[in-house]
């Protein structure tokens, strides 16, 4: 029995991926090579085809409907299976494997990369990865300079010249040892965190660069000068758990210590430290596969915290 007419093209669903991904038809088209109107005239066909709407579109992009994220849900398994075979054919006529090389902020790096590699192991089992790992700043500087082909940062550094799509909502927090005055607080102000003597990410960086723009922001603008500066999210923790000094980290690389009580967070309600994190890559760009399906992992997962679980 062949397949049918609805499900013969595997094609259409790709772009439906891609649209998912990125939340726009034009990027979309980019991605793949291809006019913004032939990106169109697919979905449209596909939607004919199957007698069901699967995009939105709005003034600022697209996103699919439930029916369309429906739709897309059971097509994965399908487009996943396809890259198995064309990379199973590349590995028998004895083609180089795939090669995808990476720059990415550390959060990303060490939280969610390895998750997301592993995915990505499973869908193109002879993919080869390179990843270099920067603050966010110098990550988007490699992208602009073709130094790697995709990349994951701090929105808030991410220039016009590339385009971007979230992958990782991430809140940053104010993190004290057991036996620092703050540890007894209900909360503190931001007054108090800007003169305290912090513990922080060195410039460049988007942990210190989020609560620079937040503290500037707030209608007393403050200015937060940090005592100690340090590259590494390990080291500022032990910093702090030595009694050096409060210290603002991202949520997700202090989870163990607050666990265990080795570190205390502090509540500041008159500041808020939530931040995007997001893919970036050149404009007009045209992924390779590997790049194409980790970028589709990557934004499959809306809540962060639950992928570090699975």
């Amino acid at each position: 029995m062949g397949l049918s007419s609805r499900v013969s093209d595997l094609g259409p669903f790709e772009l439906l991926a891609t649209i998912a991904a990125t939340g726009s038809i034009g990027a979309c088209a980019r991605h793949h090579g291809l006019s913004q109107p032939a990106v169109s005239a697919r979905i449209r066909s596909l939607e004919q085809r199957l007698g069901l709407r699967l995009l939105d579109r709005h003034p600022r992009g697209t996103t699919l409907t439930e029916t369309g994220q429906m739709v897309l849900q059971w097509a994965r398994p399908a487009l996943d299976a396809t890259a198995g075979l064309d990379q199973a054919l590349n590995a028998l006529i004895g083609a180089s494997p795939a090669h995808l090389m990476l720059a990415a902020s550390t959060t990303i790096a060490e939280f969610f990369l390895p998750t997301w590699f592993a995915a990505l192991r499973n869908r193109l089992p002879g993919t080869n990865v390179s990843l270099l790992c920067h603050n966010s700043a110098d990550t988007v500087a490699l992208i602009r300079r073709g130094g790697a082909e995709l990349g994951f940062a701090e929105v808030g550094h991410i220039s016009a010249e590339l385009e971007h799509c979230p992958v990782v909502r991430d809140r940053l927090v104010v993190v004290v040892a057991p036996d620092h005055p703050w540890a007894a607080r209900e909360a503190i102000t931001a007054a108090d965190l800007a003169t305290a003597p912090l513990i922080l990410r060195e410039p460049g960086s988007a942990t210190r660069s989020v609560l620079h723009d937040r503290l500037s922001a707030l209608p007393d603008p403050l200015t937060a000068v940090p005592a100690m500066e340090l590259t590494s999210a390990t080291a500022i923790k032990n910093a702090a758990a030595g009694g050096l000094g409060p210290a603002v980290l991202s949520e997700l690389t202090v989870r163990d210590e607050l666990a265990n009580h080795t570190l205390v967070e502090v509540p500041i309600p008159s500041l808020t430290l939530e931040r995007n994190l997001h893919a970036c890559w050149r404009r007009h760009h045209r992924f390779s596969a590997p790049a194409r399906h980790l970028l589709d992992i990557a934004t499959a997962h809306t809540d962060p915290r639950t992928e570090l679980h699975r």
